[in-house]
């Protein structure tokens, strides 16, 4: 039995809203003595001194306000309820069928029974395609409103085979045909013709595609330095068998050497990922040693350098609990000798600045095409003030310096893929200090001018003006007062560009943190039409990692229990996912 004061129950219901409720009377009134409530289970008395109420007619009364209050949803509810649905469905990759799941049911019944949930029939065909549409027609209107657009792409198979083509902003890979694709995606969003350039890896299928639209084809900064480190450790694919581990290579080099370490800290990692005892020890002998976080080590992934990175650094982080647990189990495998342990140690600070400059060329909310030069030149410069103790780790160093010097090497020039250097001239943080040559620097400054000078000499309709009729007479000047004005046109629209551009290398250098369709939009009156020249490479992406991002989560989407995801179904959850 629970006792509680009358005044306590009195002050709850007021500031739960259930007593003086318009059209609702008093269901209790303060006495002036004290009265008490008896609660046993779900039988409620009141007992007072004096007075005696009934309980049940409250109840019954209470009932009545939270059906008055709780309506059935109108439409427009119901239509938001869908829309949550199938944002948590999109968003958080979860099957369709989650609608029929009996804990989802029971989740949306106890929170608000109003509500019917939609079947997965319903679901399927009909809500998300008319949420698609929706969806579809927003990024129309922004896709319309834009003036230059740039694109990245890529290819991915599922679990079925089916071959599916990403585009942000399925069959045979063969150049023609992806080119066909690209060309009628963009065509039905009605973008083709201001597409600027499209961002690819380096697959030769898709970069002749990018050719044969005649546009401007961006090679994938983030897979050009992934082949730059791959090469410098020698993991290229020849060298891994089909378990990820490295093949044994007996010719003493250097290479081989390096290769071998890396074999090693692999099993070390593996040993400790299967083996329940050793792995329980190692935790053991971390809380033994005093370390406030358990760390797990990380295993890698062939095809990705950053994992290797990650793997070494766990290691390094680990290497006295791990010596300690190897020397203690019999079947654990051979522990790296301290002149191993350095070379990794040597490699771990050669590599961080790769990760560094991939992961901020990989962003999505900033332009990013305008860094590469500059971080491209500050990479090259970390990496010679690195000081590594050992022979491999030297002869990484130098693997790394040349690799980047044979991959990066045309990147300031006009004659190559001229966006790099325009783009980097075009921004207020780097302009020509970022070059490395000052005749590229100037080079990209004669290319920025002839295009402003295109825009200013772009004709502008006059009004008609009427003249006097004149009697006839042969115009014997006209031919010269013609090339006159011509000249005349084309030497102030270039003197006009070459000011302009002068006028804004000129200006203050802007801090690293500076914004640059900020900036350019604060400046258009001022710099009109260079703005327009700079947004226009300021939209290009330095890197095809939005679309890769896009295929990671097509294939948690895709999974081994959701196989049976039709193409065209699973192409509308990705599209929802990311626009919606």
């Amino acid at each position: 039995m629970t006792i509680l004061q009358r005044d306590k129950i009195i002050a709850l219901n007021e500031r739960n809203g259930e007593i003086n409720q318009p059209d609702t009377p008093a269901l209790l009134s303060r006495p002036s003595t004290s009265t008490f409530v008896e609660v046993e289970r779900d039988n409620f008395q009141i007992v007072e001194p004096e007075t005696s109420l009934q309980i049940q007619p409250m109840l019954r009364q209470k009932q009545m306000v939270l059906s008055n209050r709780f309506l059935a949803p109108s439409d427009q509810q119901v239509s938001e309820f869908y829309k949550a649905i199938v944002k948590m469905i999109a968003e958080d990759l979860q099957p369709v069928s989650i609608v029929e799941n009996s804990g989802f049911r029971h989740l949306v019944k106890l929170l608000d029974s109003r509500y019917q949930i939609p079947s997965r029939r319903a679901l399927g065909r009909s809500i998300i395609p008319n949420i698609y549409a929706e969806v579809k027609n927003k990024i129309q209107v922004q896709l319309n409103d834009a003036k230059y657009i740039s694109v990245t792409t890529d290819i991915w198979t599922s679990i079925n085979t089916d071959s599916f083509i990403t585009i942000t902003l399925t069959e045979s890979h063969t150049a023609v045909y992806l080119s066909e694709i690209i060309t009628t995606e963009l065509n039905k969003f009605d973008i083709f013709h201001k597409v600027v350039a499209i961002v690819t890896d380096g697959g030769r299928n898709i970069n002749a595609a990018v050719r044969l639209m005649n546009i401007q084809h961006i090679p994938c900064t983030a897979h050009k330095l992934n082949l730059v480190v791959r090469n410098a450790l020698s993991l290229t694919d020849n060298d891994i068998n089909v378990n990820g581990n490295i093949e044994n290579n007996d010719d003493g080099s250097s290479d081989s050497r390096l290769k071998e370490i890396l074999k090693k800290c692999r099993n070390i990692v593996g040993f400790f990922k299967r083996s329940e005892k050793g792995n329980r020890k190692l935790v053991e002998k971390q809380q033994q040693m005093g370390l406030q976080n358990i760390l797990k080590l990380k295993q890698d992934v062939c095809t990705r350098w950053n994992s290797t990175l990650v793997m070494m650094e766990r290691l390094v982080q680990l290497k006295e609990p791990i010596t300690i647990v190897i020397m203690t189990l019999k079947e654990a495998p051979p522990n790296l000798s301290p002149d191993e342990w350095d070379v990794v140690e040597d490699c771990i600070p050669l590599l961080k600045p790769f990760h560094s400059i991939t992961v901020e060329l990989s962003a999505e909310e900033y332009p990013t095409i305008s860094k590469v030069i500059p971080l491209i030149r500050g990479l090259q410069i970390a990496l010679t003030n690195k000081d590594p103790s050992t022979i491999i780790g030297i002869l990484l160093k130098s693997n790394l310096h040349e690799n980047i010097r044979s991959r990066f090497q045309g990147i300031e020039k006009q004659s190559l893929i001229p966006h790099f250097g325009r783009a980097t001239l075009l921004d207020p943080r780097c302009k020509k200090v970022a070059f490395k040559n000052e005749q590229n620097a100037s080079d990209a400054e004669a290319s920025i001018t002839a295009e402003v000078a295109s825009l200013l000499n772009t004709p502008i309709p006059e009004p008609e003006v009427v003249h006097p009729v004149q009697t006839e007479t042969e115009d014997l000047w006209g031919f010269l007062t013609t090339k006159v004005n011509d000249m005349q046109s084309q030497s102030t629209t270039t003197s006009s560009a070459m000011v302009l551009v002068k006028q804004y290398l000129g200006m203050p250098y802007q801090d690293l943190s500076c914004k640059l369709a900020e900036y350019w939009e604060k400046h258009k009156t001022l710099l009109y039409p260079l703005n327009e020249v700079a947004l226009k490479y300021a939209s290009i992406p330095a890197t095809s990692v939005p679309s890769e991002r896009i295929f990671f989560k097509t294939g948690q989407i895709m999974s081994a229990r959701r196989n049976r995801l039709l193409p065209e179904n699973l192409d509308t959850l990705v599209f929802l996912n990311k626009n919606m």
